[in-house]
């Protein structure tokens, strides 16, 4: 009897075999399968969740890509049908905007809304203007791709149905808050036009911060877990632990006066009267005395009846040429010669220098003989302008002294400029090729110092340190400073561009120089040392921001209290808050005002009006403003700012005008109605897109990562 080894010996190549084919489907198909029924999260989690549904990692990325497809099907049947697709209202592609879609029709549903696929197709009637054949829509359907894979007829249906679902919940929410009520004119009118003067008493919720009993290290972990994908925002109630992209950078500083003092005594008298000599015939003319009228012999009844000179072109009365040039002109045709002369002046300086020493052309100079030619009736001969044509020396001696220092210092900037930007771009190359040797063989190069470059050049240097957009802003000078650079698509072919953008934007390279300028005349020259793209920290290096945040939010309700106190001791004695906190050493009564609610500031009417930021207060927001324009004058309030970092006490001590007043103002019709409508509007819609909003709430929305933007935004 054969035993089984001998049958292992007999069939041991063809079993050699299935036990490889069985090895490999063990490793490649596998794990997929273990992956699947209770371990089917196991890559894949959850993404976000609400009441009723969730979505993983994949089902998000599939539902992003099919609201694309969706959108692509909807233009490429208007384009067909000869509508242009830009016009279309379509949802948008992003992680939020396919949640939200989901949001709405649940509503839709909740709400009795049905879309069959009768309603889908109705619409695609009007998308197309009936004018595409259903085998022209199956060609668009079967162009369809999410990665891949095709898209069926059947998801397309399923994702339009989902999509008029959303948009019936909004036609049906805008009919909720459309029109322009009269009460809304009326409250945009009072927040443009009614000053308010209040009394206030700020409490610092982050002073009260060290009374709060510290948290366990679960409570924060949790507390730090909850906010850790949040950037913070300096107006936002809720903090944020992930840290801003932020960057480092070195530059010098040429103060304009500075340089120009510096190169003063270069422009000696001998260099003014060159100059005056070289461009007086462009430049310093003097103005034409006007000549006497002389008596025309013509009689009034012949002038009156002498028809006037017109120009057969425009059938207008002739305008001398001279007049034309010197007239007013329309402001966008000055700030457009203005822009394109900061393009060209620099090419058209030593043009029209080489002009000016030129003689005239042949063609000019048999001009000019032709015209004295035929004034006189005699020989023409060339005339030289007396000195009386040009305006003296001594008169234009201080506008040209100061055109030199200018032009002198500007030159002097460029040098150094020059030099450095070489100095910073030959150490970048030399640590390029240092690293790429090997950091280990030989010294590394030296980094300009730009603190030794302005000790020599007489210039001023800095250096930010790591800094967010944000901080970078504030920083005197050059955080608001600009460039003009080239730009072919732009109007005039220039644009200015940031000094944050250089630094912060996309393009923007380690030790690349960068110069811009301020609005005082001063110049910089820039190079980043330092780029760390933002972050989220471990929770034990944010430990300590976080349990600082933790304690802030905790401390809130402390200063409510503390300034509730305040407001009742004012009520009950009837008092001022100044009389209320007399005599204490902890907080202060100032008076503020008077404000408005919203404020256009030096904005053109037609600008919206924002939020006014009256001196005194921190940042105080839309509901400290709500709550000061509820008071009748005498009347208390608690109230806090935007961030919730002071908490206020807040008296109102008069209005102007007054109600009465304002209200006769308004009906009296004085004031502008579109700036009313305006802001009505932007009232509207920002109740409208609080509703929206209201969704997420309402269906506990939860984020297990921020949401991601389309891609390209």
């Amino acid at each position: 009897m054969a035993g089984s080894f001998d049958v292992f010996r007999k069939y041991q190549r063809s079993l050699l075999v299935a036990v490889a084919i069985l090895a490999m489907l063990a490793f490649f198909v596998l794990p997929p399968f273990l992956q699947m029924g209770s371990n089917a999260s196991y890559g894949d989690p959850v993404v976000v969740s609400w009441k009723g549904g969730s979505l993983r990692e994949s089902e998000l990325e599939r539902a992003v890509a099919m609201q694309a497809a969706v959108n692509r099907f909807i233009m490429q049947s208007a384009a067909t049908a000869g509508r242009d697709p830009s016009r279309l209202s379509l949802f948008p592609e992003n992680e939020e905007a396919v949640v939200r879609t989901l949001l709405l029709a649940a509503e839709a549903r909740e709400n009795g809304v049905v879309v069959s696929d009768r309603a889908v197709n109705d619409y695609l009637s009007q998308v197309t203007n009936d004018m595409v054949r259903p085998e022209q829509l199956n060609g668009i359907i079967a162009g369809l791709r999410i990665g891949p894979m095709g898209v069926s007829q059947a998801d397309l249906f399923s994702a339009l149905r989902t999509d008029r679902a959303a948009w019936a919940s909004l036609i049906m929410g805008q009919a909720a808050f459309s029109g322009d009520p009269p009460g809304w004119r009326w409250e945009a009118f009072r927040r443009l036009e009614q000053s308010a003067v209040v009394e206030v008493v700020p409490i610092d919720v982050r002073g009260l911060a060290d009374e709060v009993p510290g948290p366990s290290e679960a409570v924060l972990r949790a507390f730090f877990d909850r906010f850790k994908e949040r950037l913070p925002e300096p107006e936002s109630r809720e903090p944020g632990f992930r840290e801003p992209h932020r960057v480092g950078v070195e530059y010098l500083v040429a103060n304009r006066k500075k340089v120009e003092e510096s190169v003063k005594a270069e422009v000696t008298d001998e260099a003014i009267a060159a100059y005056y000599e070289k461009n007086k015939e462009r430049m310093f003319r003097a103005a034409k005395k006007e000549e006497p009228a002389k008596e025309d012999s013509k009689t009034e009844d012949s002038k009156k009846q002498e028809p006037k000179k017109e120009d057969p072109a425009k059938n207008e009365p002739t305008t001398p040429e001279s007049v034309k040039a010197d007239g007013p002109a329309k402001e966008g045709d000055r700030v457009e010669r203005e822009v394109k002369r900061l393009d060209t002046d620099d090419a058209a300086k030593p043009a029209a220098a080489a002009a000016a020493d030129k003689p005239a052309a042949e063609g000019d100079a048999k001009s000019t003989v032709d015209a004295d030619k035929g004034a006189s009736g005699g020989e023409a001969k060339e005339s030289t302008p007396s000195s009386e044509e040009f305006e003296p020396l001594e008169k234009v001696k201080d506008r040209i002294r100061d055109d030199l220092v200018r032009e002198r210092a500007e030159k002097k900037i460029d040098a150094i400029f020059t030099a450095a930007a070489a100095d910073v771009t030959g150490y970048a190359e030399d640590l390029a090729v240092w690293r790429a040797r090997g950091e280990g063989k030989a010294a590394e190069p030296r980094r300009p110092d730009p603190e030794a470059i302005a000790k020599v050049q007489g210039l001023e240097s800095g250096t930010t340190g790591m800094v967010s957009v944000r901080d970078a802003a504030e920083i005197a000078g050059i955080g608001r400073s600009f460039e003009f650079t080239p730009d072919p698509g732009s109007r005039f072919g220039v644009r200015q561009q940031s000094w944050l953008e250089m630094m912060f934007g996309r393009s923007s390279l380690l030790l690349r120089p960068a110069t811009s300028r301020d609005v005082d005349g001063n110049r910089y020259l820039s190079w980043k040392i330092e780029d760390r793209p933002e972050f989220t920290p471990a929770f034990d290096e944010a430990k300590a921001n976080v349990e600082k945040a933790w304690r802030i939010v905790e401390a809130r309700e402390l200063s409510r209290k503390k300034a509730a106190e305040i407001v009742r001791k004012a009520e009950s004695e009837k008092a001022t808050l100044e009389a209320a906190v007399a005599g204490r050493d902890d907080v202060k009564a100032t008076q503020v005002g008077p404000f408005t609610f919203l404020t256009q500031g030096a904005a053109p009417l037609d600008a919206p009006a924002v939020l006014s930021s009256p001196k005194g207060l921190d940042l105080p927001g839309e509901a400290f403003m709500k709550a000061v324009f509820a008071l009748e004058p005498g009347g208390t309030a608690v109230v806090f700012n935007e961030p919730e970092t002071v908490c206020y006490c807040v008296r109102l001590v008069s209005y102007e005008p007054t109600a009465d007043e304002l209200r006769q103002r308004f009906l009296d019709g004085r004031e502008d109605q579109a700036r009313l409508v305006m802001v009505s509007q932007r009232q509207y819609q920002r109740q409208f897109g609080e509703w929206v909003g209201s969704l997420d709430k309402k269906y506990a929305v939860e984020w297990k990562r921020p949401p991601r933007a389309a891609r390209g935004e």
